[in-house]
């Protein structure tokens, strides 16, 4: 994905997410689905 560089969340290196099947995002240690509030919703690439 492309870095975010402006606006309230900013992540500068990019981030990834974790999907399952059906699209949804997940914890990539767990495989349980997640909420946008979540910390593992956007994990930083550094």
């Amino acid at each position: 994905m492309d870095p975010v560089t402006t606006g309230k969340y900013q992540y500068p290196g990019g981030y990834g997410s974790y999907f399952n099947k059906a699209g949804q995002t997940i914890n990539p240690f767990t495989g349980q689905t997640i909420f946008p509030s979540n910390p593992w919703w956007h994990i930083p690439a550094k």
